[in-house]
């Protein structure tokens, strides 16, 4: 709304200014009919054309487009971002002191405002062209991201014109941009530049990572790119490969352009902060160090605010390699006929049936006569519950009603429990038992699994989510090098941050090995999914052209040819068959033979029972003998055998 009014209101003191100036500076002179010719063929298209000039130059603009009129004074700067964040697509800049402050804050202007136009024009008004004007607008930098840039210079005492545009050309030396001055002949003004961008070089910016991206060193004959001279000394040739360069390589085939590449292996994607301080891939875009840099990325929201993107390249999931369940220890065993809550309950009805076997018992001889039987004690109810849980012959109390049916409803529940636990027992004892797997990403919140990786940049899908289990995961995350990871692969203590890619491979998984892929799969459900994409400068000028190309390439489907072979080239398939079919290979498996091990959870609790039992027997005696500390273990005054008198022919013996 704010960009709206900021519009209308320079339109509307433009046309002002044009009802101040005379009839014969407003639609007499030739200059005023050639640019309203101008910009209402070439630039009438526009959201709004912004019309730069100094105090002293009149508006030339006299056709019905949304124009916006800025001069070059003290706040120029801050008027032109306004500008350029209201709409500002086009421009006509009228002489040299108009030109040079527009190009000096054109990139700034740009990469701090959400606008993101493709294929601006100028319309440069100049009274003469001389040598030295010439080499400074061919130096600036700016001029290279404006290829449709066209050059009127007016001869007032002739009343003629002439026209010139830029040429930007490579001369072949790595790093080396020519622009040189050429003259137009119209009608065709705004010639098309990108069909043949004269060997230009484009600067790129990667990081190993197949199958989407790979490098090498090569000859001279396979090369397809060059080392970027800012950063390499040597002039060694390159081959990039993967299924994201190769769709700039075969841009470059296309249009006559050339690649300067640097390969990012310190800082990787990096990442850039609010002050515009950056490393990595994306840095050198947000930055300006480079034109284009691919590899996995995403549609980022944070680098987006000093970049912008271009179509979607592909389709990545954002997965984690979890390792699989391991085998539940035999001990277990006995134990897992009933899950955690049943045991509670039936441990909670073992309770309530000797609180109540004792209950009644102890209610009983209250009823009946106390001498009528001995009375059950709490350990006897407890022995008689355990009796009934395991199927086995109890003494029950007949003699009273509620005795009757206390034993009954207890035998049938002993019976239901002892049946269901022995079938339960059958199953474990017989089939393959696990763990829990890690299966989707509340699972592995759930779990408090540490996965890593190599970057923080794995995380920057994942790190803007409101919910909960989401930001646990992100905390779970940890940056550790590549010696990390392949130190751990054996130890199945962490998982691996992973990313699927649209045609059903898996990178990195170069810290692994064919034995290790056993021990990981992979999460059934993504954390995340997004369109991969490639960043460019937000004025890059040759956006559009490559965004034709890609969606052609798209629709071709030749993307999984690229990416079927990268994969076959520099990836190991045994790993990734692994690895793509754990999900396929479930951890149940046929009936086994029982074996000793089967039994361990038994033996473990008959050992458990017998050294309890030895235990409170040892502490019993010591608690008698101090209950009783006056009488002697030993006691000389007792005899330790007494001997029967028996009389035998008369005879005591």
């Amino acid at each position: 709304m704010r960009a709206h009014q900021l519009i209308r209101r320079i339109v509307l003191r433009s046309m002002d200014l044009r009802d101040q100036m005379p009839f014969d500076q407003s639609s007499g002179s030739s200059l005023i009919r050639l640019i309203n010719y101008l910009a209402l063929t070439y630039l009438s298209n526009y959201h709004s054309v912004c019309v730069v000039k100094t105090s002293a130059e009149f508006i030339l603009i006299d056709v019905d487009i949304p124009i916006m009129v800025m001069t070059v004074d003290a706040q120029f700067n801050t008027t032109f971002r306004r500008g350029v964040e209201g709409g500002c697509q086009a421009f006509i800049v009228q002489q040299h002191a108009a030109l040079w402050s527009f190009l000096d804050v054109f990139p700034d202007a740009h990469d701090y405002s959400d606008q993101r136009s493709a294929a601006k024009k100028l319309i440069v008004l100049l009274d003469d062209l001389s040598p030295e004007t010439s080499e400074r607008l061919c130096a600036h930098l700016t001029i290279r991201d404006l290829p449709d840039m066209l050059i009127v210079l007016s001869k007032e005492e002739d009343d003629l014109f002439e026209f010139f545009t830029t040429e930007i050309t490579g001369d072949g030396t790595r790093g080396t941009v020519t622009v040189r001055i050429q003259p137009v002949s119209p009608p065709n003004y705004f010639p098309e530049k990108h069909q043949n961008m004269n060997g230009m070089p484009i600067r790129f910016q990667t990081v190993m990572y197949p199958p989407f991206v790979y490098y090498a060193e090569t000859t001279p004959e396979k090369a397809n790119a060059r080392k970027d001279p800012r950063y390499y000394t040597d002039n060694n040739p390159v081959f990039i490969d993967g299924t994201e360069p190769l769709l700039l390589v075969e841009f470059c085939q296309r249009k006559n352009c050339t690649i300067d590449a640097y390969f990012d292996e310190t800082y990787l994607w990096g990442d850039v902060t609010e002050n515009r301080t950056a490393n990595g891939v994306l840095g050198a875009v947000a930055t300006r160090q480079a034109d284009f840099a691919v590899s996995a990325i995403y549609y980022w929201p944070h680098p987006y605010r000093f970049a912008t993107y271009t179509g979607d390249i592909s389709r990545s999931g954002l997965t984690v390699l979890v390792p699989k369940p391991s085998a539940v220890a035999p001990w277990r065993t006995p134990f897992l006929s009933f899950s955690k809550h049943l045991w509670i309950a039936v441990g909670v009805a073992f309770c309530a049936g000797v609180t109540a076997v004792w209950l009644l018992d102890k209610g009983r001889s209250h009823i009946k006569d106390s001498a009528a039987g001995k009375r059950m004690s709490l350990s006897d109810a407890l022995l008689s519950m355990i009796g009934f849980y395991m199927e086995q012959t109890v003494f029950m109390r007949r003699d009273l009603v509620a005795c009757v049916f206390l034993s009954t409803s207890l035998l049938f529940a002993g019976f239901m429990v002892g049946n269901l636990y022995g079938a339960g027992l059958a199953g474990v004892m017989t089939i393959p038992q696990f763990e829990a797997a890690i299966e989707t990403g509340r699972d592995l919140a759930k779990k408090g699994l540490t996965f890593v990786g190599n970057d923080w940049a794995w995380m920057f899908a994942l790190r803007p989510s409101p919910l909960a289990y989401v930001q646990k995961i992100v905390r779970q995350y940890k940056v550790v090098d590549d010696a990390f990871m392949v130190q751990h692969r054996n130890m199945r203590d962490i998982g691996y941050v992973a990313e699927k890619t649209e045609f059903g491979h898996v990178g990195p998984v170069d810290f692994l090995d064919v034995q290790s892929s056993d021990n990981y799969q992979l999460l059934k459900e993504d954390l995340a999914w997004q369109y991969c994409t490639a960043v460019v400068t937000k004025t890059c000028p040759f956006k559009h052209s490559f965004n034709d190309l890609l969606i052609n390439i798209r629709q071709s489907g030749i993307q999984y040819y690229w990416e079927t072979m990268v994969v076959n080239r520099y990836l190991s398939m045994a790993i990734q068959q692994k690895i793509l079919e754990s999900d396929l290979q479930e951890t149940s498996q046929d009936a086994v033979i029982l074996t000793v091990s089967h039994f361990i959870g038994a033996f473990l609790v008959l050992g458990f029972g017998f050294a309890c039992a030895v235990t409170v027997f040892i502490l019993e005696n010591l608690y008698a003998a101090m209950h009783n500390r006056n009488r002697s273990w030993f006691d000389i005054s007792r005899p330790l055998f007494v001997c029967k008198k028996f009389v035998i022919d008369g005879e005591l013996k």
